[in-house]
């Protein structure tokens, strides 16, 4: 199975140990494992933990919920970009979309598997 690598960000890490409580929780949080580095980037504000994760994620799991996806126009652009959306969450796109805020924000039903 296909991994990557990915920075993302976990709030303020304050040392090495804060890490290694931090860093775990938010790696399991999207399917991926702590790689044991980080870095601040925003002093006292936010750091960045390095997750490992996999290119397909599957399980006997599922949960599906509605995520932000910035301002959709139309059924067609929600269907175009809906993937890619999802895909940043580590999810499938379901089809399914609304507008919340017109104008500003609209969410997307998205799938995980674990």
């Amino acid at each position: 199975m296909s991994t990557y690598k990915i920075f993302m960000p976990a709030g303020p890490i304050w040392d090495n140990e804060d890490a290694k409580v931090k860093a775990p929780k938010v790696a399991a949080a999207h399917q991926g494992k702590w790689t044991g580095e980080w870095k601040t980037v925003v002093p006292s504000e936010m750091s960045l933990v390095e997750v490992e994760l996999h290119v397909n994620r599957e399980g006997k799991n599922e949960y599906k919920t509605m995520v932000l996806a910035g301002p959709l126009w139309s059924n067609d652009e929600a269907q175009k970009v809906g993937s890619a959306i999802a895909a940043s969450y580590g999810a499938e796109f379901t089809g399914e979309w609304k507008t919340i805020v017109q104008g500003e924000m609209s969410v997307i039903e998205v799938l995980f598997k674990f």
